[in-house]
């Protein structure tokens, strides 16, 4: 006796002649999507700034939102306003930018190489750890003569693994331009004030 192509399934405990779906019940994915999406408009909520959106139960939710998900929006931004640090050595009787950044250039395989993170963690331990460190202001606002008048340089060690500044470096304190200022100067940061270190590495 010849079998029929589909004599393999009658002898299954199962049946495979019906759909192989499972069925969700709609009203619980809406319960769980509104309950994720309350519980994201707390936590976002209780970490702005006052505003005029009040939500139910807010003052009494907020002390434990804060103490459950600390995180706050400052976690993940910084101040534009922020003054950074940008390095020069002296090559040649010329400064040259010493500056990795930016980081997510292809030198440094789009931000996978992370020495030009660590850059930033050198300039500030040679701040720290120099003896005797000496600013001076930078008048006239413009970075060339700002490094020309820059100070004798004092003595620092750098302790660094792998280090990227050695020698004769100028570490300058830059300000933004205020956004109000934009069209009036060229760069987006204008020298403040400024330290020259003799770097044994």
């Amino acid at each position: 006796m010849r079998r029929t192509p589909d004599a393999w399934k009658r002898r299954l405990p199962l049946g495979v002649d019906g759909p192989l779906t499972t069925r969700v019940p709609r009203q619980r994915l809406w319960a769980v999507a509104t309950a994720w999406a309350l519980a994201v408009l707390y936590v976002a909520q209780a970490h702005l700034p006052g505003n005029v959106i009040t939500l139910p139960g807010q003052h009494t939710v907020t002390p434990a939102v804060r103490s459950i998900a600390p995180q706050g929006w400052g976690f993940f931004t910084k101040s534009p306003r922020e003054i950074e640090l940008q390095p020069y050595v002296l090559r040649d009787g010329a400064w040259v930018n010493a500056s990795l950044a930016p980081h997510g250039e292809p030198r440094h395989w789009l931000g996978f190489d992370r020495r030009s993170r660590s850059q930033g963690i050198e300039m500030a331990l040679l701040i720290n750890e120099a003896p005797g460190l000496t600013w001076s202001d930078c008048e006239r606002g413009a970075l060339a003569a700002c490094l020309a008048s820059a100070p004798p340089p004092g003595p620092a060690v750098n302790r660094t693994p792998g280090p990227t500044l050695c020698g004769t470096v100028a570490v300058i304190q830059q300000k933004p331009v205020p956004f109000a200022w934009r069209d009036l100067l060229a760069g987006s940061h204008t020298p403040d004030r400024l330290t020259v270190l003799d770097v044994t590495c």
